[in-house]
């Protein structure tokens, strides 16, 4: 099942919020998110990493980003840690 979220009425960090919220919910699964505020993208990428997903689409079209990721559990994965070079 897909799961899709239009975030493009809020400004950062909430769409970046509302992602790893649903994000840590869910074990398995996909989901569309289109957001407006470019200042979240390098914020999502560095945490698909960290919560091992994958993305599978990441576009722009008349301003407005959309990002298609995959989660997969695994308990053989480790923690990763990472640092954000940019914010909000």
């Amino acid at each position: 099942m897909i799961e899709e979220m239009d975030l493009t009425l809020f400004d950062c960090p909430e769409p970046f919020m509302k992602v790893v919220t649903k994000l840590m919910k869910i074990e398995n699964g996909e989901l569309k998110i289109r957001y407006k505020d470019p200042k979240c993208r390098e914020m999502f990428l560095e945490t698909m990493k960290l919560m091992n997903c994958k993305v599978l689409e990441d576009s722009q079209q008349d301003g407005i980003f959309f990002m298609y990721i995959k989660k997969e559990s695994s308990s053989s994965e480790k923690p990763k840690k990472i640092e954000l070079s940019s914010g909000c």
